[in-house]
């Protein structure tokens, strides 16, 4: 019983384990989901696990749909203290690192906040390019080797939705007709029979 419980307690402690390694030098992206009006600028926060690795720098490479998603702006997350990116339509490129005269970066922290507003309705997926290449996404130890885990990468999907308009209420003013100009009607009918009276009576007196 007790070599049983012993076997049990030793598959779970390297299951935990290797859970816990695949969590190490990697990306995440929080959130991870959501659904976002068309329009409107959103804020995702890229994090770096490099676990008990050492660790000098790091790349991102994201590729996505253009016609779904426009990157605003990227900034520097408090991981590491330099760096840029680049980017067009459709991809972003990220590259951050330690100083020169700095240690080198153990742990987690955000390695970058990236502000996204969706263009159209659609489900929008931020791709990480990630493989052995050092072109794409990377995470550099301090012998300068790739140490990325790219399997415990989780592409985030973030849904677009059509923005609703608001519908102003449209005041109608009737403008009232002016009357004719010069005489108004009454005015020309009083007139004409004024005048049928006037000929009758001419006619009698003669």
């Amino acid at each position: 019983m007790a070599r049983k419980f012993l076997i049990i307690f030793s598959t779970a402690i390297c299951f935990l384990l290797s859970a816990g390694k695949v969590l190490a030098q990697t990306y995440t992206f929080t959130p991870q989901t959501a659904t976002k009006s068309a329009g409107i600028e959103f804020a995702v926060t890229v994090g770096i696990n490099v676990g008990t690795k050492k660790t000098i720098g790091a790349d991102l490479k994201i590729t996505y749909d253009g016609t779904l998603l426009e990157v605003v702006k990227v900034e520097n997350g408090d991981f590491f203290s330099e760096g840029g990116f680049n980017s067009s339509s459709g991809l972003v490129y990220v590259s951050y690192g330690v100083d020169t005269t700095a240690v080198p970066k153990t742990g987690s922290g955000d390695y970058a906040v990236l502000t996204l507003k969706g263009k159209r309705a659609g489900s929008a997926v931020l791709t990480v390019a990630c493989s052995t290449q050092t072109s794409d996404s990377n995470i550099w130890d301090e012998a300068s080797n790739d140490i990325i885990n790219c399997a415990g990468i989780k592409n985030p999907v973030y849904s677009i939705s059509t923005s609703s308009a608001v519908t102003t209420p449209t005041l109608s003013i009737s403008t009232p007709t002016p009357p004719v100009s010069g005489i108004t009607l009454p005015t020309v009918f009083s007139l004409g029979i004024g005048v049928v009276l006037t000929v009758l009576g001419l006619a009698l007196i003669i």
